[in-house]
C-alpha cells in the first residue's frame, strides 16, 4: 500500500548510521517501503544552522518531487524564523513547520515559543512540534483551529495523554513513531480515538521505516484503518487526493 511518510530528516546525526544522511538514502527508502511522499526537516536546521539547513532541505525538496519540506523554525530567533517562514512557504514543496523544543531549549510554556507560534499560525495550516507540554498544545489548538498540529512521537509511552488532546481537538494529528516499539500501543489509540487523526511517520532515516511498520502492521488494522493512517489523512493535511480518489 502506498504512504505518505509524515515525519522524515535529512542530514547526518551523532550516531553511528551507515549509508545514512543523504537524499539518496531517503529516496533508496521511500521505493523500498512504498513511500510516495515524504515530509522531512533538515538535522542540520535543528542542530547547529537553521538557515543552512533550511536551505539544503529546500534544494533537496525543490529537485524531488517525492520529498517535501517542514520548514524549521526556532523560538530564540523569532524574527529570523519568520524570514524562513516568508522565504519557504510560498514553495509548492514547503507544506509546514517543524519545531523541536528540546533541540531549542525552549519549553512549550515559554513566552517566546507562544510567540513563535502565533507567528506560524498567520502562515500555515500545519506545524509538527516535539516533543510538548498537553496542556499548551491544547490551548494552541483551540486559539488556532485552522492550524493542523501533528504531535511527533505521540508522547511516547505517555501516549495516552496524546490520544486525549486528539480526541478533544480535531485538529491534532498523532504521528506515533519511536525507538521502542510500546506493544499494543497502536491498536489502543485506534480503538480510542479512531484512525482519522492518526499519520504514518518514520523518523526516516534515523530509523529505518521497517520499525515503524511492524508496530502499526502489529496492531491487525483493517483496510480502511491501514488507509487512513498510512496515506488519506495525511493527504487531507496535504492537500492531495485519497487513496481511492
Amino acid at each position: 500500500m502506498k504512504k505518505i511518510d509524515m515525519h522524515g530528516h535529512l542530514g547526518y546525526w551523532p550516531f553511528a548510521l551507515p549509508n545514512c544522511g543523504t537524499v539518496e538514502s531517503l529516496l533508496h527508502l521511500c521505493e523500498r517501503y512504498d513511500i510516495d511522499r515524504l515530509v522531512a526537516s533538515s538535522s542540520l536546521a535543528l542542530n547547529y544552522d537553521m538557515v543552512g539547513g533550511n536551505a539544503e532541505m529546500a534544494a533537496a525538496a525543490d529537485e524531488h518531487g517525492r520529498l517535501l519540506m517542514y520548514v524549521y523554525v526556532n523560538p530564540n530567533f523569532l524574527a529570523q524564523s519568520c524570514t524562513e517562514m516568508d522565504r519557504y512557504l510560498p514553495e509548492d514543496f514547503a507544506v509546514g513547520c517543524k519545531i523541536h523544543t528540546s533541540y531549542s531549549a525552549t519549553p512549550t510554556s515559554a513566552p517566546r515559543m507562544h510567540d513563535l507560534m502565533a507567528e506560524i499560525a498567520r502562515r500555515t495550516n500545519l506545524v509538527k512540534i516535539h516533543p510538548g507540554d498537553a496542556a499548551d498544545l491544547a490551548k494552541w489548538a483551540r486559539a488556532y483551529p485552522d492550524l493542523n498540529i501533528i504531535v511527533a512521537h505521540s508522547f511516547g509511552a505517555g501516549y495516552r495523554g496524546a490520544v486525549q488532546l486528539a480526541l478533544a481537538h480535531p485538529n491534532i494529528y498523532l504521528d506515533f513513531c519511536c525507538s521502542h516499539a510500546g506493544r499494543g500501543k497502536i491498536r489502543d489509540a485506534l480503538d480510542c480515538c479512531g484512525p482519522g487523526q492518526i499519520v504514518f511517520g518514520s523518523d526516516v532515516d534515523l530509523l529505518d521505516p521497517a520499525f515503524t511498520l511492524a508496530v502499526f502492521e502489529g496492531a491487525k488494522m483493517t483496510e480502511e484503518e491501514r488507509s487512513a493512517v498510512y496515506y488519506d489523512n495525511a493527504a487531507r493535511l496535504l492537500g492531495l487526493p485519497p487513496l481511492k480518489a
